[in-house]
Order: C-alpha cells, then structure tokens, then sequence
C-alpha cells in the first residue's frame, strides 16, 4: 500500500529528528519545555493511530474478532491535528508573540482546572497545590497585561483571550488557516476527522459502510487515513525542523529528502 509504506518513512524521519533534538527543550526553561511536551504528544498520538490501523481485536475474549477501528485512528489524528494547530499557533506563526501566547495558553489551562476541580473533600496537600496554581495564576494574568502592552494588543483583545481561552474564541478551522497547513486540507480534512469525535451520525453512516466493505475495499480506506496523516506529519517535520534550526543555533538538522520529496509529489492535491 503506497500511501503507508510513505507514512512510515516520514514518521521514520518525524522520530528521528525529535530523537536528536528533544533535550536541549525537555532540559530548557518553561516555554522549551512546553514546545517538547507539544511536540511528544503529537507524535504519541500519530504512533497511536498507526498501531490501531495495523488492527485491533477482542481474540482475548472471543474468536475472530479481528478489525481495522477506523473510528478511533480518526479520533487520534483529530487529536494529533489539534496538538499540530497548538504548536503552529503558539511556536511557529509569529516569534514576536511565542512568549504572550504562552502565557495565555498556561493561563488558560489553570484557569480550566482551577475553575472546575471539586474542593470538597480533598486531601490537604492538594488544597495547598491549589492555593499555590492559584497564586500564580494572579501572576500570569499581570505578566500577560504587560506583555500585551509591550506589544501594542488592544485590551479588549486580551480581555477577551483572558476569559475565552487561549485561542480567544477562535475555533479550530480559522487557527487551522493561520498556519502552514493547506487552507483546504484544513478546511477538508479536519471536519471530518470531528464528526468521530463527537458521535455525529455522519460516523454512524461511515461504520455502517464499513460493517459491509470487502477487506481490500477497507485497506482503500486506511489508504486514505494513511495519505492525510503523512500530510500532516510532513507539514511538521518542515516546521519541527525550521524552528529548531532558527531558535537552537547549537542543534543541526538533515533535510529530510523524503519529506520533501512527498510534499513535492502531491503539491497539486491540497495547493495554498
């Protein structure tokens, strides 16, 4: 099958150049360590998808039960895809603004939990963990005031990031089309890859389909599965690996020839 024998080739390059760089972010200061953990779940996440679509069973149990679980390897590129679009927004879009958007992005995540994690009950030493995020959530909304103003960002904007979200209520479509990706991969692929995640019944009709497609009709469609998730892979290689090289003048990076060599064979099926 072509187009997983040129998923693995990739994802080969995509770990690699992880591989030989990740330590100079896992041993950095906040935001290198941010980026690594962003970078390390997206690729968990591709690595996922990959062992599912290799098929899943339930043989443990009861015989014959093998399966290709074409619903949950969606679920998981959705959320490699997502993991992709945080990275492009925070890291890679505009330099000038990594270090306010990480703010808002830590801001945002204490504001989750702070918000919605039960008190009654808890264990003291939690209590305490809490009254301390809480402290320095105070301090990020000051620090991102600041910053805001350095940078000349109305307050209205930041007022409404501060209450909407990192993303300040931009869905997932429009961060999508601020970032290297294909405008019409985004706007093609990603609803798709929601409607199983969120239960629609435009999955329901899919699986429906499935109970009734002949093996080599379904290995057609891991094809499919296959092609988009090397297209997002080879998107981040080429951001992965231009990021690092820009902002660690210590750390060298080969081109990878086949990233771009596959971005250079299907140009045409997603053009910007």
């Amino acid at each position: 099958m072509l187009h997983k024998k040129e998923f693995f080739s990739v994802r080969t390059s995509a770990v690699q150049a992880f591989n030989n760089t990740f330590d100079v972010y896992a041993s950095g200061h906040k935001p290198d360590q941010i980026f690594y953990i962003l970078t390390k779940k997206f690729l968990n996440h591709i690595n996922s998808f990959a062992v599912i679509l290799n098929g899943t069973n339930f043989n443990d149990i009861s015989d014959n039960t093998d399966q290709v679980d074409h619903a949950s390897a969606k679920v998981l590129l959705r959320a490699a895809f997502e993991s992709y679009l945080t990275m492009s927004h925070i890291f890679f879009n505009d330099s000038k603004l990594t270090d306010y958007r990480i703010l808002l992005y830590q801001y945002s995540g204490l504001k989750e939990r702070i918000e919605k994690l039960p008190r009654e009950d808890l264990d003291p030493t939690i209590l305490e963990k809490i009254s301390k995020e809480e402290e320095t959530f105070k301090q990020l909304k000051d620090s991102i005031f600041k910053q805001g103003a350095e940078l000349n960002i109305n307050k209205k904007y930041i007022k409404k990031a501060l209450s909407e979200g990192w993303r300040a209520g931009n869905g997932w479509i429009t961060i999508g089309e601020r970032s290297s990706l294909p405008k019409k991969y985004v706007e093609t692929v990603y609803p798709y890859l929601c409607g199983y995640s969120h239960s629609g019944y435009e999955s329901y009709m899919q699986l429906i389909c499935d109970e009734m497609l002949s093996l080599e009709e379904l290995e057609c469609k891991q094809s499919s599965l296959y092609f988009w998730a090397t297209f997002l892979l080879a998107y981040f290689c080429q951001s992965y690996v231009s990021f690092t090289t820009n902002f660690k003048s210590d750390v060298e990076l080969e081109g990878l020839t086949d990233v771009g060599n596959f971005l250079l064979k299907y140009k045409n099926i997603y053009p910007n």
